[in-house]
């Protein structure tokens, strides 16, 4: 099978494992401190098993630990405006993230988008405004902002990803370890110990935070950053349907038809891409 397609597979697969984050956080029943901590003890327990089963080692360097940080502050951001305002406004926020990318790759590294990368993030992200059109609402600006600042952080992720001597897995257990350290004392303080809810807390550390990741990681291996951005954008087009579905949050029909012009934008630039690559 050709790299690129299953870097794609990859990226899919990746996205629906994220997108459950979302709902994950609306029904754990503890705050954003102790969410993070207790998710990070279940990534970590995660990780460490992977790395017997697998043989996989570790690896510490400033690349590495670099990422690290990048990932335990959008874990805690994202938990943080999840549960400041809604999961829709939440989501469409943290995917300015793409902006944030071709931004930073000009601005730092001297790569000027083509005109088709620029026009199909600026599509995707028109799809993104349609899909949450009716859930972009002005309340909860400190989650907004959350939010917004966690697309930002996004970027950064994506592009250390990318750096010399960085290993994706190694800055995601130290993302764990850095959340336990700073957010962990919190969970014993936690009121609610329903076990459901501990039961959510522990999903959201082992399937967006450990397998989401690094299902991400294969895929972004595999095909250009850009592309792998607009594949993405699969997750905030599943998120909030599942908090529709599981929690009652409701998907009106401008979410469909943003949802069409998203998957139909990260489809044709994806065979696009192929076919310039090919040939």
């Amino acid at each position: 099978m050709n790299e690129r397609i299953k870097g794609i597979i990859y990226m899919l697969l990746a996205a629906v494992a994220l997108s459950l984050a979302g709902l994950f956080v609306k029904l754990a029943v503890w705050d954003s401190f102790g969410i993070t901590g207790g998710r990070s003890v279940a990534t970590l327990a995660a990780c460490v098993i992977y790395m017997v089963v697998t043989g996989k080692k570790f690896v510490f360097n400033k690349p590495v630990l670099f990422g690290g940080v990048c990932i335990s502050l959008l874990n805690f951001l994202f938990i943080f405006a999840t549960q400041s305002t809604s999961a829709a406004n939440a989501i469409v926020l943290e995917y300015t993230e793409p902006f944030f990318v071709i931004l930073l790759l000009w601005l730092i590294f001297g790569q000027r988008p083509q005109k088709a990368e620029i026009l199909a993030v600026l599509a995707a992200f028109a799809g993104i405004l349609f899909f949450f059109m009716d859930k972009l609402t002005p309340g909860g600006m400190i989650g907004n902002f959350a939010a917004l600042m966690a697309g930002l952080v996004y970027a950064v992720f994506i592009l250390v990803k990318k750096m010399d001597g960085n290993d994706f897995f190694s800055s995601v257990l130290t993302a764990a370890v850095i959340n336990i350290i700073v957010c962990g004392w919190t969970i014993p303080r936690q009121t609610d110990w329903n076990p459901v809810g501990v039961f959510m807390v522990a999903l959201f550390g082992i399937v967006p935070c450990f397998l989401g990741y690094i299902l991400l990681s294969a895929g972004l291996d595999r095909m250009p950053i850009v592309a792998g951005v607009l594949l993405s954008m699969l997750e905030p087009v599943l998120n909030p349907i599942w908090v529709a579905i599981f929690y009652g949050e409701v998907v009106g029909k401008m979410s469909l038809i943003g949802m069409v012009i998203i998957l139909g934008t990260a489809a044709v630039y994806s065979v696009w891409q192929i076919k310039k690559t090919e040939g």
